[in-house]
């Protein structure tokens, strides 16, 4: 995969897990989930925009995918125990990523960022579950 597609992979995942919490927030059983879900959809927002600045940086190119609005069929509490492992997931493909980019510090940094921002995400969500 190059790293334009990699790119268009992580921007439509990013901002896909963005609409995911917002939306996840709006069914949140107290005021301090509601709060960690929308910053947690504000990081992912951030990250997708980072990628989105640097894809276009690389291709001279906008790459702006529709993203559907989230329809949450499964409980609150299931729907956080799958982010854990997608998150944590994330947190390691992203640092595999940093690993290997010896190129472009920009992306090197956006993948770290990344990365930093999704094991945060999955210890809070593992909080959030243990209340």
């Amino acid at each position: 995969m190059t790293t334009t597609e990699k790119l268009e992979t992580y921007i439509k995942a990013e901002l896909g897990d963005a609409a995911l919490y917002k939306e996840l927030s709006k069914i949140a059983p107290n005021d301090e989930d509601r709060k960690l879900l929308m910053e947690f959809s504000a990081d992912e927002l951030s990250h997708a925009n980072e990628f989105k600045r640097i894809y276009t940086m690389l291709t001279r190119k906008n790459f702006n995918p529709e993203i559907k609005t989230p329809v949450i069929s499964d409980s609150y509490k299931n729907v956080l125990r799958e982010r854990v492992l997608d998150e944590s997931g994330d947190f390691r493909k992203y640092g595999e990523q940093y690993l290997q980019e010896n190129v472009n510090i920009m992306l090197k940094d956006a993948y770290y960022r990344a990365r930093t921002d999704e094991n945060v995400h999955a210890l809070r969500l593992l909080y959030m579950i243990s209340k």
